[in-house]
């Protein structure tokens, strides 16, 4: 059976999109689903054509499948294993596939997978540390032994945080990395939210080399919800590994939805310097429903803290990666739910960031998951997209790049008429012959404030009232550290303190009422409430249909192609065939102009 299950994958050509001639990116696809089969989750694989297959020339982009994939390729091509060793000097360049052009020094799959992992694979990048995106690289790091460089594991710091604490730890896992005491197969590269301003120039400022000929920046994202997690009664890892006593630390569970990165690590640290060791043993700090708080949390503001739930984000990220010899980028994508129904909206920065990109024509393709199909209601979502929701995000990008367009364009025209210096381009002069007086310049002042505020370009506002995604930060409850400007999320802010803050509650479902500006709450309890529920999402999802903007292709050129498919395991048409369908029409109907495509493993892009 198993023979017989190899020669009919065997007997399936891998697909290659794009051309590859001078192609910025070359995209393989280890795994394309979302689960629960776990032999085709997330993981991709990213170079640039331009360093040949060079040693340390390529990146994973999360790894929940990885080297066993990588050897299921190279098995259509080669022996799975072979008894002989290769003769010295022996080489063999493969002709097809996505690893085509690669030297291997060895006879077998197997061998030259491994070849693969520990010469020309340079670092992992790491979305979020959900099992389904990092399981494959936990179970393949024992392969690294005898090899000559620790791989870099890259992330923002809450990842890296969680797969130390959590995975390489001595108890779910040998500790393999290179801090605590580990044997050092992997080596931990925390990356600043935004990229590093201090590092890189120009368009490249803020982007750190990941391996040769790539260079990414992150953002982070929400994945949806959790309830608030109690602190650890004992520590997760050896003493021989952390360095004290497992009775003298307890890890900090993560902090709560309304205390941002720097107030949460200014209190823990403060917290942890009066009292050594976390909590002091026997006296738990208690807190709102004698739920025990996070470290550090009971000294900081009430008003940081929200009262009404105990709900905190789960955080993810998007990395954009970029060829240092072409400029071009991508955009890649974890989990990600949507903005419209988040407790922690954080996508539009990633969007405003993209779409100066686009209009600069320098972004060519957006990987981005899209979980389910639109027979699934908000409430079932789990902190994944689906169709409406994912058209909805890349119709607020449209209204970015159009903005940006915009703003492009009248720099262009003043920059013109500043070099030609014609009068109908030249600034009035102020007439000195009457010097304005103090009363005067405020009567000026109030009227720069309160009147039209759209002939200042970096000032304009932007109407999203037909975009169903992302909404505005509600007042009090806004965590993304790095999201847009100032003025901007101030203006947004006072407009939505004329409406109610909707409580996010258990057993109840956020949905974007078009045209209102603001979520309205769906209750989702009681015995009818599953079909009230699909009933009402569906006649929304037709009202957003029938009310979106139509757009003139504002994301032509930007190719959409979409990851973390679950599968049903069921009979009957396969879930990415029906989510394709539904994200072509509706991006149709709105006139994107982007390009989707569903991907499957064993994918070469090329972009």
């Amino acid at each position: 059976m198993i023979e017989q299950n190899a020669r009919r994958e065997a007997d399936q050509e891998l697909r290659v999109l794009g051309q590859k001639d001078g192609a910025s990116f070359q995209v393989i696809v280890l795994g394309s689903s979302g689960g629960p089969r776990e032999d085709n989750v997330t993981g991709l694989l990213v170079r640039t054509p331009q360093t040949e297959w060079g040693k340390s020339s390529m990146i994973a982009v999360d790894a929940g499948s990885h080297l066993a994939n990588i050897i299921r390729i190279l098995e259509r091509y080669m022996p799975v294993s072979s008894q002989d060793l290769p003769p010295k000097g022996y080489s063999h360049i493969l002709e097809e596939g996505p690893f085509a052009g690669i030297r291997f020094p060895h006879i077998s799959a197997k061998a030259n997978g491994l070849h693969i992992f520990r010469e020309i694979l340079h670092a992992f990048l790491i979305t979020h540390p959900h099992i389904d995106h990092l399981s494959g690289m936990a179970i393949n790091t024992p392969a690294l032994e005898y090899g000559r460089e620790a791989k870099a594991i890259v992330a923002l710091p809450t990842t890296i945080d969680a797969i130390k604490n959590h995975i390489f730890n001595d108890w779910l896992w040998p500790n393999l990395s290179d801090e605590g005491n580990g044997v050092g197969f992997v080596t931990y590269r925390r990356l600043i939210e935004g990229g590093n301003v201090r590092l890189g120039s120009g368009e490249a400022r803020g982007y750190v080399n990941v391996c040769d000929g790539l260079a990414t920046k992150c953002w982070g994202i929400s994945h949806g919800r959790c309830h608030f997690r109690r602190r650890q009664s004992s520590s997760h890892q050896h003493n021989d590994s952390f360095g004290w006593g497992a009775s003298d630390y307890n890890f900090p569970s993560r902090r709560m939805s309304r205390i941002s990165d720097s107030e949460y690590l200014a209190a823990l640290t403060q917290q942890q310097t009066q009292v050594p060791g976390g909590y002091p043993q026997g006296t738990p700090q208690m807190s709102m429903g004698g739920v025990p708080m996070t470290p550090g949390v009971s000294t900081l503001p009430p008003s940081m803290v929200d009262p009404n739930h105990m709900f905190e984000p789960v955080s993810s990220s998007a990395f954009f990666i970029r060829n240092d010899s072409t400029g071009n980028e991508i955009l890649i994508f974890g989990d990600v739910e949507p903005d419209s129904v988040s407790m922690s909206p954080r996508n539009h920065t990633v969007w405003d960031d993209a779409a100066g990109k686009i209009v600069s024509g320098v972004l060519k393709a957006i990987f981005i998951e899209c979980s389910y199909d639109d027979s699934v209601r908000n409430e079932d979502l789990y902190g994944h997209l689906c169709p409406r929701h994912l058209i909805a995000e890349l119709s607020f990008l449209a209204k970015c790049v159009i903005n940006k367009s915009k703003q492009q364009n009248d720099q262009d025209f003043n920059s013109v008429g500043a070099r030609l210096g014609e009068s109908e381009f030249a600034v009035p002069e102020i007439s000195m012959k009457q010097p304005p007086t103090p009363n005067d310049m405020k009567k000026k002042r109030k009227r720069a404030l309160n009147g039209d505020l759209a002939t200042t370009p970096e000032l304009a506002p932007t109407n999203f009232d037909s975009v169903p995604s992302p909404q505005p930060p509600l007042p009090g409850s806004y965590v993304g550290t790095r999201g847009g400007s100032t003025r901007r999320r101030v203006s947004r802010d006072a407009n939505s303190l004329a409406q109610p803050s909707p409580t996010f509650g258990r057993g109840r479902s956020v949905q974007f009422q078009p045209g209102s500006g603001s979520p309205s709450l769906l209750a989702s309890t009681g015995p009818g409430a599953t079909h009230a529920g699909a009933t009402a999402n569906h006649s929304h999802s037709q009202s957003m249909s029938s009310q979106r903007e139509r757009f003139s292709d504002p994301l032509k050129g930007v190719a959409v192609h979409i990851i973390h498919v679950k599968d049903t395991l069921m009979d009957g048409p396969s879930p990415g065939d029906v989510i394709l369908g539904q994200l072509r029409a509706q991006g149709e109907e709105a006139g994107l102009g982007v390009s989707f495509n569903v991907t499957h493993y064993g994918d070469s892009i090329w972009l």
